[in-house]
């Protein structure tokens, strides 16, 4: 049973939807931010604790890592490699530039960089 959130129903109610949309095989993505201590953790655990048959991958970013492209990206993909094959050719092609596993188009800043 999936635990209600004092004062968050509008928040839990929008988490709900977007994992709605991904069981019917839509992306969606929700963007929390706040000072601490509003709620942020509680809604992302009230968040894994409704995906149900979904699975749940989570990471923890750190300053030292803000230089690094990608690297949040990389931590929460590494466990899901295994399954790059299965992704349409553009999207793998993306995947795999971005996360240094081929050549390819890098993005820097607001340019795009071309690597032969």
């Amino acid at each position: 049973m999936v635990p209600v959130l004092v004062d968050r129903v509008a928040e839990a109610e929008a988490v709900e939807r977007v994992l709605a949309a991904a069981r019917d095989g839509l992306s969606g993505v929700l963007v929390l931010r706040g000072e601490a201590g509003i709620g942020k953790t509680a809604l992302l655990d009230h968040a894994a604790e409704a995906v149900g048959d979904m699975w749940v991958a989570q990471v923890t970013g750190v300053e030292s890592e803000m230089d690094l492209g990608f690297a949040g990206l990389h931590q929460l993909l590494v466990p899901f490699l295994g399954g790059l094959e299965r992704l349409p050719a553009p999207q793998r092609a993306a995947l795999e530039a971005a996360l240094g596993l081929a050549r390819g188009r890098r993005r820097t800043g607001s340019w795009s960089v071309w690597r032969p």
